[in-house]
């Protein structure tokens, strides 16, 4: 524990001034002690550590870390907090709104330590299966909740510095990703039995800083033998990341069984030009043969606005 939260103090002292990494002072045992009996828990051990011996509130992802006047009750999204947070993590890709009610407004046996924007929160697991873990939520059900790689608040708060010192292309990616080099990232995403974990790999390729020249045939061949949708989608986002090199290997997509992957592929094979959006000729050739062939009619769709695309 002495060496994590040692590298955390050294990685804050090396970020730029423009990130203006504020944290407020570090909470005492007292202060600590009062909230969890006030509230019949005991925070998880990382994140008492944090606090004690970092700060407490200030920087940190989207709008940074909030202060504990705000862990409970005025950030709506919170539910009581000796009661469990029933979801074990990492068994499921959530995909779409969640579709239970018991997902939206209130998250029992959590506390607020981010708030995202709009209905968004990122939430500290400190009563239930996931004890210790952060979880993504939306608190109108969205989507739902989804539980961050990291295996506690020390990880997931170095896992930030790390990507922005390194240089992550877009941080609005970071709940979504996971730590670990090119090679470790591979790994996971080609051979890892937890899809949850396999879709983090590859969401961390679409913005991780100068990738390898294999990388290429890596998320090719990770979209060949993929077999969960919502980690080939996040594939055909790491392949579009690349640039046209990796554009031009989504047309493999267009043979997806599953018509939202087609939708998405033809869609990200369209190029961001300073005249705007536009499709090259050889892909605006592959498009156009695949119309003449598709019967989704969300796909024909999707493949048509692209042709139009100039």
């Amino acid at each position: 524990m002495n060496a994590r939260i040692s590298r955390i103090h050294t990685k804050l002292a090396a970020l730029p001034e423009t990130e203006k990494a504020v944290l407020g002072p570090p909470l005492t045992e007292a202060q600590l002690s009062e909230f969890e009996e006030g509230h019949g828990i005991r925070l998880p051990e990382e994140f008492r550590q944090f606090l004690t011996r970092i700060g407490h509130g200030g920087y940190g992802p989207t709008h940074g870390l909030l202060p504990m006047e705000q862990w409970v009750g005025r950030q709506p999204g919170v539910g009581p907090l000796a009661e469990s947070f029933p979801i074990v993590p990492d068994l499921d890709v959530p995909q779409g709104p969640a579709g239970r009610d018991e997902f939206t407004g209130t998250f029992p046996g959590t506390i607020t330590v981010v708030y995202r924007g709009c209905s968004d929160f990122t939430l500290l697991v400190v009563t239930g299966p996931g004890r210790g873990r952060l979880v993504e939520v939306n608190r109108e059900g969205f989507f739902a909740p989804r539980f961050h790689t990291d295996s506690d608040f020390l990880s997931w708060y170095e896992r930030w510095l790390d990507f922005v010192l390194t240089g992550h292309r877009d941080l609005t990616w970071f709940a979504d990703q996971m730590s670990g080099d090119e090679v470790r990232l591979a790994a996971t995403l080609l051979e890892d039995g937890l899809a949850t974990r396999r879709r983090a790999a590859a969401c961390t390729f679409i913005t991780h800083p100068e990738p390898g020249t294999d990388l290429l045939g890596t998320l090719l061949r990770a979209l060949t033998t993929e077999t969960h949708p919502a980690v080939r989608e996040a594939i055909l986002r790491a392949l579009a990341a690349q640039g046209e090199p990796g554009r031009d290997l989504l047309a493999s997509a267009l043979a997806d069984p599953v018509p939202g992957i087609r939708s998405l592929a033809a869609i990200l094979m369209t190029t961001r030009t300073p005249e705007g959006w536009g499709l090259p000729a050889p892909r605006r050739e592959i498009l156009g043969r695949h119309l003449a062939d598709e019967t989704d009619e969300a796909v024909r769709d999707s493949i048509e606005r692209a042709l139009k695309m100039t």
